[in-house]
């Protein structure tokens, strides 16, 4: 980080115009996905600066995945008008703990952290949210006061297969993407990395007439996977037979790639999302501010869940 260009104030006109080369990066067809991420990309003639942005408009935010070029007080204006264009609520980023510092500078807050994300280091969420009237709330989340808070049973881990289920590993490129654009998938499921349009493996199960299903997002080049669980369960039953493929996916992804550090999301108000995070042995990292939007478009706080996996540790004691 150049400190001394950073603690130069921003002229307003120079985000501006830094906005004019933010360009769609039509990486791949988005026709006929409408939970995929859209990705943007800022490249200057210049080559100061050089940002790569995923908005996820279902969910009103933005990750920044790129952006080793550029002044971060700039880059924080540049992100500040694109929430503003895009009505979002918040944008974040992953970095190392040795960045963190940089981006606390410019309004950006710790929410959570997810070990082993970058394989061999830990990545740490940084986080700027935005008001009703679409202004950063300055002063960093410590301001913001969470609604909810994390209530949920002991862990009860799965110790055998519930009685007649039967699961089917689903790998088929054309049948993952019907699965997760099905109005059945829960509708806080979204893609993480870029081009990433559905997840690698889907386990599937019946019970009744109602399918459950639960899926990973595999980035083999830094070891870590997102879980996701693509039914929101209705009864008791449903939770346990839910927590029980979540620990089948864990072994097939760790079986089938390299990762070993494996992490999801569920929102606050999905309780029974989170007890079977916490049944299947995740431990909570974080609750991340104003993340996700409910069904009925409401802006919800998010639990950041994670666990190590590794081949013979991911069974419960006593399996």
């Amino acid at each position: 980080m150049d400190t001394e260009r950073d603690n130069q104030p921003i002229d307003q006109a120079a985000a501006m115009q830094a906005m004019q080369y933010i360009r769609p990066a039509n990486r791949f067809d988005r026709t006929g996905f409408p939970k995929c991420t859209e990705e943007f990309i800022c490249k200057k003639t210049d080559k100061k600066l050089n940002l790569s942005l995923l908005i996820t408009e279902n969910h009103a935010h933005m990750r920044i995945v790129d952006y080793r070029l550029g002044q971060y007080k700039l880059k924080c204006s540049i992100f500040d008008q694109m929430a503003a264009n895009r009505s979002l609520k918040k944008v974040f980023t992953l970095v190392e703990k040795q960045d963190s510092n940089s981006w606390r500078t410019v309004g950006f807050s710790k929410e959570a952290v997810i070990p082993g994300y970058f394989r061999n280091a830990d990545a740490y969420i940084m986080s700027r949210v935005y008001d009703q009237d679409g202004k950063p709330v300055t002063g960093g989340l410590a301001k913001l006061v969470h609604d909810k808070g994390a209530e949920f049973e002991k862990a009860a881990p799965p110790l055998k297969k519930p009685n007649g289920l039967k699961t089917e590993i689903i790998d088929d490129p054309e049948h993952l993407k019907e699965i997760v654009n099905s109005k059945d998938a829960h509708y806080c499921y979204n893609p993480f990395g870029i081009g990433v349009t559905t997840p690698q493996l889907i386990i599937e199960a019946k019970i009744g007439k109602r399918n459950l299903w639960v899926g990973g997002e595999v980035n083999e080049a830094f070891g870590h996977a997102k879980v996701d669980v693509l039914s929101a369960p209705k009864n008791a039953k449903e939770r346990r037979c839910l927590s029980w493929m979540l620990i089948l996916l864990l072994e097939e992804l760790v079986e089938t790639f390299d990762v070993s550090s494996i992490f999801g999301f569920s929102l606050v108000e999905d309780s029974g999302i989170g007890q079977i995070f916490t049944d299947a042995s995740f431990k909570m990292t974080g609750q991340l501010s104003r993340h996700m939007l409910t069904s009925d478009g409401k802006t919800s706080d998010a639990f950041m869940w994670h666990r190590k996996a590794y081949r013979g540790n991911i069974r419960p004691a006593g399996e």
